[in-house]
């Protein structure tokens, strides 16, 4: 993939080097930074080799692919040369006047077909497009810092449905996840953000808090770093009152948005001096009422960004912990809160600030319900479970277990839905959340969970309408487990299918050990489920874990063999549950570094788990999980993989 990015200062090379990480691997990639002064864009350039340097030093990244990804980048001033780009991104400048300028040079230079973004924390799309050729293939892009690893990009559609799904595809596929959001002043994350910075600003204008109080008590409370610390790290200030005059001159628009005035006397210039650090000593009656504020800011701007459909509830809940750095989403800090406070907090604040709006939900004490983890679509008569955990690969807590539950109940109740696809945020599941699994104090906290999660997933296996899992990239441990609760599953081509529980001291707890083998036969499983080895698509295919043949677009894939079982031409059924017969004798497998101890266990639970029904055999596993804690092999495996990862093979002492 060819992609360009304009734009060498704060941001660019930033969101460049990013980009490369993700197409370092591809075959003819190439990112091109453009700048039109040869200072900014050879600064952009070393800060780009800086990064690749040092991501070789502390052993992030190869120095293969540190080489390959220095070679890719395309430092260039002129922007002819990004007309064979598939995606231009645009981190010039805030001025509206100068992105209508490069929009209207860079329409000359690009194909028709290359989708172009614009970087813009506050910006409306309809104002940048309105004099375009093809306004069609112009998106707002909005990053967020520091923006070569921020996952989140919030994305205003052209309005086209096919280059909308083009344009989604592309942020993906440059490794960040992309936020749908309206067409509004600061849209949803800056919105939020930038009040909540002015009104922190407001605090040390009026001399009620100096900036390392608030900081301080902010960070105590809500973490985030504290809004100073943000502004010194992002040199934010300016910005701030930019978004807030585009807020104040808005439609919704009223003067309590306009900025304080401290911000424009700050400029850029850093609130904290290191060499002389500020007394952020204080007192519970300050920390009230600072907090007061800020948190009737923070909820009545995350309210009007929901009353107003600006973003889908659970991705704003997401986006203000991700982008904004909040320990919880904002949506989740206001349930803690609870509907009479945060409406009592919002109502005082605007008694004392004109021009400040108590959304209706929060006057009305109405707060909005949704799921953390999960999303439940519906697309006519087929409806999808979504696992929506981007940042780690959709890895299976308790509360996403929980919540999968209550989805596909949701949707086995809902009459007009006839089948159910299983996947995830781009198809992946990579497990079960390991710090939850390390935190369990117990032998009988480690079954409990297990016993927990069982029940879950034969609810699946039994529901009437058929449940196809829709896979691709990492599926591993639990997510393989709960995949094979599902009736079938279709897979793209990149699956890697693993249950790699051994490498960290413990054994599948989530029906691996009885329904991989019985899925695949008894030879197979044994050895993969004791070596953690795992398989590709197409072997996933052959040995009968995934149906038919490996496709680009599994979700489409599984819709389709929903709808070929409904009209009766293809089968699809959960794992058989009876007993399996064991081979005599026993296979031999090496089960290389891995613990004595946990393999021992593991055998014994896969051979009387088999030779029993699948009922009985979880119940064994599970007593077999519990077991795992007793030995020392499970603290090591757990605490080696929290500290070192998945690469770090582990040293087990087999007790």
């Amino acid at each position: 993939m060819i992609v360009g990015v304009i734009g060498s200062g704060s941001i660019g090379p930033d969101l460049a080097y990013g980009f490369l990480s993700a197409l370092v691997r591809e075959k003819g990639s190439k990112v091109y930074l453009l700048d039109i002064k040869q200072e900014a864009l050879d600064a952009g350039v070393e800060r780009i080799r800086g990064y690749g340097r040092k991501g070789v030093a502390r052993g992030k990244i190869s120095a293969k692919a540190g080489a390959a990804l220095e070679a890719a980048l395309m430092p260039t001033m002129d922007i002819k040369d990004l007309e064979d780009c598939e995606y231009v991104l645009e981190a010039a400048s805030e001025e509206l006047s100068i992105k209508k300028t490069i929009l209207k040079n860079l329409e000359e230079v690009v194909s028709p077909t290359c989708l172009i973004g614009f970087a813009t924390s506050g910006l409306p799309r309809k104002y940048i497009a309105e004099d375009a050729k093809h306004p069609e293939r112009c998106f707002v892009n909005h990053p967020f810092f520091p923006a070569w690893r921020s996952p989140p990009i919030e994305i205003v559609s052209s309005g086209d449905d096919v280059l909308d799904v083009r344009m989604m595809q592309t942020i993906k596929h440059l490794g960040k996840v992309p936020i749908r959001t309206a067409d509004v002043e600061c849209f949803a994350a800056d919105d939020i953000f930038c009040n909540y910075i002015s009104e922190a600003a407001r605090i040390v204008e009026e001399g009620i808090a100096n900036p390392a109080q608030v900081d301080k008590i902010v960070n105590d409370a809500i973490g985030g770093g504290g809004p100073f610390n943000v502004m010194d790290a992002t040199q934010g200030n300016l910005l701030t009152v930019h978004c807030q005059e585009l807020m104040q001159n808005a439609e919704t628009g009223t003067p309590w948005f306009k900025a304080p005035e401290i911000l424009t006397k700050q400029g850029n210039a850093p609130w904290h001096d290191r060499k002389k650090p500020m007394d952020a000593t204080h007192d519970e009656a300050l920390a009230k009422v600072v907090l007061d504020r800020i948190l009737a800011v923070l909820v009545a701007r995350t309210y009007f960004v929901v009353d107003n459909d600006i973003c889908e509830p659970a991705e704003l809940n997401w986006l203000t912990r991700m982008a904004l750095g909040f320990s919880k989403g904002l949506l989740e800090i206001t349930e803690d809160l609870g509907a009479d406070k945060a409406a009592a907090l919002c109502e005082k604040f605007a008694q004392a600030h004109d021009g400040f709006v108590v959304p209706k939900s929060i006057k009305d004490r109405n707060l909005v319900a949704f799921r953390r983890n999960v999303k439940v679509e519906r697309d006519g008569d087929i409806g999808t479970v979504r696992v929506w955990r981007p940042e780690v690969m959709n890895a299976l807590s308790a509360l996403t277990i929980a919540e999968i539950h209550s989805a596909m109940v949701e949707l086995e109740t809902d009459a007009n839905i006839k089948g159910i696809v299983f996947t995830s945020y781009n198809g992946s599941l990579a497990g079960a959340d390991i710090m939850e699994l390390a935190a369990l104090p117990t032998p009988a906290e480690c079954r409990d969970i297990c016993l927990k999660t069982h029940p879950i997933m034969q609810h699946i296996a039994g529901m009437s309408k058929p449940v196809v899992a829709a896979l691709r990239g990492p599926v591993l441990g639990g997510g393989a487990e709960f995949s094979m609760a599902c009736h079938a599953r279709v897979v793209a081509p990149d699956l890697i299918l693993g249950q790699p529980e051994v490498n960290l001291g413990i054994i599948p707890g989530y029906g691996g050990t009885q329904r991989l083998p019985r899925l695949i036969g008894f030879e197979r499983a044994y050895k993969m489920l004791r070596t953690a080895e795992s398989i590709n698509a197409k072997q996933a295919c052959e040995w009968g874990w995934a149906h038919g043949e490996p496709v680009p677009d599994p979700e489409a894939g599984a819709v389709q063999l929903i709808r070929e079982y409904l009209a009766g031409n293809a089968k699809v059924a959960p794992v058989n549950p009876e007993p399996m017969a064991l081979p005599e004798p026993l296979p031999a497998v090496d089960i290389g570094h891995r613990s004595l101890a946990i393999d021992k266990i593991l055998v014994d639970v896969i051979l009387r788990g088999l030779a029993t029904d699948l009922a009985a055999g979880l119940e064994i596993e599970a007593d077999g999980f519990a077991r795992c804690k007793a030995t020392v092999d499970m603290n090591i495996g757990m605490v080696n993989f929290m500290q070192n990862g998945p690469r770090v093979p582990a040293e087990f002492l087999n007790e």
